[in-house]
């Protein structure tokens, strides 16, 4: 029978440096042949323990639907596998996969050994892992001579090494050569070098890293994209005084690369660079390269070889002789266009016996894969918004399947979800242990009979009954989405992040101002922007949203949304509102009740000036509005601030809260609002309400507001969740995943 697909490209797509880079190029130019069916199959390898995304780069063809995802429990077969980096194989898989390859191609991005002789994986357990789980025939391709000498003429137990190295490749087109650039003069030279910020890209000794990198030369510039605090860790405080540090920034190397004279790259002796993606960026751009001479058998006449010593020497050379500068510069390029075009990945699938125009047999329609979206209590309907967010925005292969505690879970299933109501405690009025007991019970039979691709998390407490369902299910991806601004009493909870796959924390716009127990984790989780459920600029016209809403011209609709007032009592507070804004005879008040609370009484003499309403979504209408008082809730927050909303904030102090006066007080200093504590109101609440009507006020507001960045974190929380479902776990040994 024909295969399913001709290659499927296999690998930890997290992976921020050349491996994603290097199969993102191949990718680009395979994709452009559309006779060919291209399949992407997706590996937790244990290398990666922070929950870094997949990487952008190779994302867009998931998005742009010009390659096929592999899901566990689908049923693939391909003519060639290509297996990119050992460690994808070096634990074997917690399940099945969804593909079997009539060949398959390991790719080694990484020696046997370092640069110490320290062994760096098991050629034979991964070969063997391969053979045992996806083909019977295996090819091994080192990407460089460098890679290929470090096998130290072993020969595998599984496979057999390839004849030719599987080289990088990179579309030219991205990365510009000016042949007309002009010399360097010797009283300016740039100099300069990128890599991922890592120590062992650095010499580890001082003098050395100096002498290459032409310290405290006022005459040179050494610019460095992908420096950071390490150096000075390294080094010593006080770097050299013509080192410009820049951020490291993957999409801005070719502009990086364009301003340089010369790119300089040594590195630690305990380091052994498997190929130099960044030095061939560098020759791309036919930039004068000057390396140590262990890269000569990679990248032969292409670049120049020095030790750190000489470095000086040789740029004075080429300083010199224009000439030779020019020449060097076209030879890099040359070089680049010769041995690693983008076009030439064609050419190399062929040598594999690549058949082409075969006819695929027909394929079974695929099953919806349930994730399943749990949240806690919550006193309103925050953590069910946040998850819809996302649910909405999951490719439809995947079935949100909704649980929750909130007695708000109503919303989800008007939106058309399948749901489950786990009442929480408090509800049932019952005893908390006991209650986690039946909650466990309940979670795990929910588990058991939907067989989630990933559980979604959603809740600031991890009960011990989610703990112990956890346990019992070790290899199911698990997603904790977690807001920032914590009070401190709840920082035990963040002991509980190891029992999730991952942990996403959906961006603050006051995240500056946040010193609560979850700053300090950032670094080990994803941070994303903003996470709102409907996009500012999918919102209603303002002119149908305001004959929504039955207003006419002359009117300054303000809304009012309280919440649902369960653990903090505001009802005085409101009256005392609404006589202010009605103040102004041009007011008309809407006041947006919470699904959870009781319709607030009339107010008298609000007659024909407020109108109630419950409405879920009111996100959808709110271009109608000029104004708006309400709690600064992580959702009605970020709605109001990103649309554009002149907003009195309010902001619910429970203590079980999280710090909404955070919120409040840095869109006040911000002039992006205004804030107002309901236990300060007497005196500063009508010097408020009259700051809020003030049309200059609210002109200025929407103009600082409109410079803010429009990017919605929901649809890179939904990328991840699709990703990481379709995910092969191969990162947990077999002594952690079955203890004793």
């Amino acid at each position: 029978m024909p295969a399913d697909l001709d290659v499927v490209f296999v690998l930890d797509a997290r992976f921020e440096g050349g491996v994603s880079t290097a199969v993102a190029a191949e990718l680009k130019a395979l994709c452009n042949d559309t006779t060919l069916r291209i399949g992407l199959l997706l590996v937790k390898a244990h290398l990666l323990g922070v929950a870094w995304p997949v990487h952008p780069a190779i994302r867009r063809f998931i998005t742009e639907g010009r390659v096929t995802l592999l899901r566990p429990g689908d049923d693939w077969t391909c003519q060639l596998a290509l297996i990119h980096h050992p460690v994808t194989f070096e634990n074997l898989p917690r399940s099945a996969l969804p593909l079997r390859a009539e060949r398959a191609l390991l790719i080694l991005h990484h020696p046997m050994f370092d640069g110490a002789g320290l062994r760096q994986y098991d050629l034979d357990s991964v070969a063997a892992n391969i053979v045992a789980t996806l083909t019977d025939d295996l090819l091994i391709a080192p990407v460089s001579p460098v890679v290929r000498k470090s096998l130290r003429h072993h020969r595998p137990r599984f496979g057999r090494i390839a004849d030719e190295d599987w080289v990088n490749l990179l579309d030219l087109t991205e990365w510009p050569f000016d042949p007309g650039r002009a010399p360097p003069h010797p009283d300016h030279i740039v100099i300069g070098r990128h890599a991922r910020p890592d120590p062992l890209k650095w010499p580890e000794d001082r003098a050395q890293a100096f002498a290459a990198h032409l310290a405290d030369d006022p005459a040179v510039e050494v610019r460095i994209l992908g420096g950071g605090a390490f150096l000075t860790t390294l080094y010593g405080p006080s770097l050299p005084a013509n080192w410009v540090q820049l951020p490291f920034d993957p999409e801005g190397v070719p502009e990086f690369l364009g301003g340089l004279d010369f790119f300089v790259f040594y590195h630690s002796t305990a380091w052994l660079e498997a190929f130099g993606r960044n030095i061939l960026e560098a020759l791309a751009c036919g930039i004068v390269t000057i390396l140590p001479p262990a890269f000569a058998q990679t990248f032969g006449p292409a670049a120049v070889y020095a030790d750190a010593a000489d470095v000086r020497a040789t740029i004075d050379h080429f300083v010199a002789d224009p000439q030779a500068w020019l020449a060097q510069r076209r030879k890099a390029r040359m070089w680049a266009q010769v041995h690693h075009a983008a076009g030439l990945a064609h050419e190399r699938l062929n040598t594999y016996g690549l058949r082409r125009n075969t006819v695929p047999p027909p394929r079974p329609a695929r099953r919806r894969q349930p994730v399943l979206f749990l949240s806690t209590n919550g006193i309103g309907v925050g953590h069910l918004t946040q998850q819809m967010a996302i649910a909405d925005r999951l490719p439809a292969d995947l079935q949100p399947v909704f649980a929750s505690m909130s007695l708000s879970l109503d919303v989800a299933h008007k939106a058309g979800y399948p749901v489950f109501y786990l009442p929480h405690h408090k509800h049932l009025k019952a005893d908390p242990d006991r209650w986690n007991t039946v909650f466990a019970e309940e979670l795990f039979d929910l588990i058991r009979h939907l067989q989630p691709v990933m559980l979604a998390y959603d809740g600031t407490a991890v009960f011990g009954g989610l703990a112990n369902v956890l346990g019992e299910f070790p290899d199911l991806m698990t997603l904790w989405v977690r807001r920032a601004l914590w009070r401190d009493v709840h920082q035990p909870f963040l002991d509980h992040a190891n029992l999730f796959t991952a942990v996403i924390e959906p961006g603050e716009l006051a995240g500056e101002l946040d010193h609560g127990p979850t700053r300090a984790e950032r670094p080990f989780v994803h941070v994303t922007d903003p996470v709102l459920h409907i996009d500012p600029v999918a919102r209603m016209p303002r002119a149908e949203a305001r004959a929504h809403y039955g207003l006419h011209d002359g009117q300054v609709a303000v809304a009012l949304q309280l919440g649902s007032g369960a653990n903090y009592e505001l009802q005085d507070l409101r009256r005392a509102v609404v006589e202010c804004l009605l103040g102004d005879p041009a007011v008309h008040i809407l006041e947006i009740v919470s699904p959870l609370a009781p319709m607030p009484d009339a107010l008298t003499g609000a007659e024909g000036r407020m109108t109630q309403l419950r409405e879920y979504p009111s996100f959808r209408f709110s271009r109608a509005l000029d104004a708006a008082v309400g709690v600064a809730g992580y959702n009605s927050f970020h709605e109001q601030v990103l649309g554009g909303i002149p907003t009195l904030f309010v902001p619910n102090e429970a203590p079980e809260m999280d710090s909404q006066l955070t919120r409040a007080h840095w869109a006040e200093v911000n002039g992006l609002g205004l804030c107002l504590r309901a236990r300060h109101a007497a005196g500063a609440l009508t010097r408020q309400v009259n700051r809020l009507l003030d049309a200059r006020f609210r002109a200025a507001c929407c103009q600082r507001m409109a410079l803010l960045p429009a990017a919605n974190g929901a649809r890179e929380i939904a990328d991840f969740v699709a990703d990481y479902s379709a995910m092969i776990r191969t990162d947990r040994w077999p002594k952690d995943a079955y203890p004793r």
